[in-house]
Formats: structure tokens, C-alpha cells, sequence
């Protein structure tokens, strides 16, 4: 089977299609098309999360923040909160480990037999002709209820032994060793198996010269939307204070956005706007997921 769609090899699936997983291939085929359309990389920095040694891998406790020493701070909250249901020797542990990220910037506690670390994501956005990539037809929009923690976050686990890296992940990887060899922010050379986040997704504005993210970071297409659709109709009159003509035209984009289903890009009152697919990674090595690098900016 041959494609002219982004599959360089020109073959997407292998010749026996016995126990090929379908939405796998799917999710390939839409990969390599993404890849044919928007065919540059551009690294956007990096990301750092708090994860937990469990059987198969790391679990993700925490959110996200720009910083090592957030990271640090949320996860010390983690366990402060952890300990609090625990049995008195196990929270005093938990609690012994959240002074240490406290007092210290260290990346990795223990308490008793439990492990965290501080792991660093990059991300990477797609561009080409017309701007950077909007979400793929197979993301998950809305994404649907995850299991959830007693503390009521989307728990991520990032395997022991990741999957063979496809097209689309190997390129990533590319991309980020060679952004961080032109910068001199290389990874050690223990961490070199990538393993591919689920996305996230902004919103960006066409500026003159480039697009440039004007929100936060969403897990899934329709958040990223719903959040512009409060800016057109909230922000934008109580803030911005533009004419009344202006006004009328946003919150008609307003509607707009929230009547046409999977809308992704809009523009309205000589703005223009795009919802917009981030791609995360992180890079294991024997001992599990990298850590900040010590060029990596951090509060402390």
C-alpha cells in the first residue's frame, strides 16, 4: 500500500496487516501527514512535572510549570497533601521529603520505598506554509474522563520500556538533539529514548511577522477554544476596551467558535487567531526520565 501523503518510505502500514492495531494506524497515517504539511520543528522550551516510581514506569503527579524549582515546589505540596492520609510513619516520611524540595533544589526524594523526580518535557510545535499546526482529526477533542487521584489529577504514566519509536517520534527526538547542540543544552548521553507526551494545545495570534501563543496550556482542542471564546466575549470588552463596532464583531466571533464544531482558526477585527497542537517529549534513560539540565534556567 503506497501513499504520496507524508510517508517518505512511501508505505505506511506493513504488508501483513494481521494484528495491526487499526487506530494505531490510523494515528500514524495522520502523523505522517502532519509531517508532509508542516514539515518544520520548532522547539518552544521546555516544560518540568514531578513523576512517581510505579510498576511499569513513572507516573505523573503533578502539573506542569516552566521551572525546575515550581516543579519542586508542587511536588512538596504533593506529598504535604499525600501525607496527610497516610500512616504516622509513612507521613512523616512524605512530609521529611517535601522540607528536603523545600530547603534544597534537588530533583529526586525519596520516602521510604517511594521515588520522585523532577521530569523535564520539551515542546516542539509544527509549522508550514500557513502557520503552525492546528489539531489532528485524531485527537481526542473532547478528551474524554480519565482515571483520576484522591487529589483529582489526570495521572500520565511514562513507561519502563516505551514503545519502538514511529515516524513521527524519531523525528522528534532529531529535532530536539539538534536544537539543543546549537544552543550547547545537550542532554546527557544517558537519555535517549524519547517518549511521547500527549499533545497539549494554545491558542496563537497572527502578529506581523509570526504567531505567538496568547494563553495557557490545554489538554485538549475544544478547552483551547472555549478559553477564546471567553476572551472574544469577556476579556476582550472588559479589558481592551476596543469601539462598539469592534465589540459586535467578537462576540460574533464568539459565536462562531462555539457553533461550528472543531473550528480551529478565526479572525475577526483585523486579528487572527488559531488554535494550536504542541508536541511533547521526554527523554528516558536506564534509571528512568531526565531531569532538568543543569543550563536550564531555573528561580534558584
Amino acid at each position: 500500500m503506497t501513499t504520496g501523503d507524508g510517508d517518505a518510505g512511501g508505505r505506511l502500514f506493513p504488508e501483513d496487516l494481521d494484528g495491526v492495531d487499526p487506530v494505531a494506524a490510523v494515528m500514524l497515517a495522520d502523523a505522517c501527514r502532519a509531517i508532509s504539511a508542516y514539515p518544520e520543528l520548532v522547539v518552544v522550551g521546555a516544560l518540568f512535572t514531578a513523576a512517581e516510581y510505579v510498576p511499569g514506569g513513572w507516573q505523573i503527579v503533578c502539573p506542569c510549570d516552566p521551572l525546575p524549582q515550581g516543579a519542586r515546589e508542587l511536588l512538596s505540596v504533593h506529598l504535604a497533601d499525600m501525607a496527610v492520609s497516610a500512616d504516622r510513619a509513612e507521613a512523616r516520611e512524605l512530609r521529611a521529603a517535601a522540607r528536603t524540595l523545600q530547603d534544597e533544589p534537588t530533583d529526586a526524594v525519596t520516602a521510604g520505598e517511594r521515588r520522585f523526580r523532577i521530569v523535564r518535557i520539551e515542546q516542539l510545535v509544527r509549522t508550514g506554509p500557513d502557520g503552525p499546526e492546528p489539531p489532528r482529526p485524531t485527537d481526542l477533542d473532547p478528551r474524554p474522563p480519565a482515571p483520576r487521584t484522591g487529589h483529582g489529577r489526570r495521572h500520565e504514566l511514562l513507561p519502563d520500556n516505551g514503545p519502538a519509536s514511529d515516524l513521527a517520534t524519531a523525528e522528534l527526538l532529531c529535532q530536539v538533539l539538534d536544537a539543543a547542540a546549537a544552543t550547547g543544552n545537550e542532554p546527557s548521553g544517558a537519555f535517549l529514548t524519547p517518549i511521547a507526551l500527549a499533545p497539549a494545545f494554545t491558542v496563537a495570534e497572527r502578529s506581523e511577522r509570526r504567531w505567538r501563543p496568547v494563553g495557557r496550556l490545554h489538554d485538549a482542542p475544544q478547552r483551547a477554544r472555549d478559553s477564546l471564546v471567553t476572551y472574544f466575549r469577556h476579556v476582550v470588552p472588559a479589558v481592551e476596551s476596543p469601539g462598539d463596532a469592534d465589540i459586535a464583531q467578537f462576540a460574533e466571533a464568539a459565536e462562531l467558535m462555539e457553533d461550528e464544531t472543531r473550528r480551529n482558526g478565526i479572525a475577526v477585527a483585523g486579528r487572527r487567531f488559531r488554535i494550536v497542537r504542541v508536541e511533547r517529549i521526554t527523554l528516558m534513560g536506564p534509571d528512568g526520565p531526565e531531569p532538568p539540565r543543569p543550563s536550564d534556567f531555573d528561580a534558584r
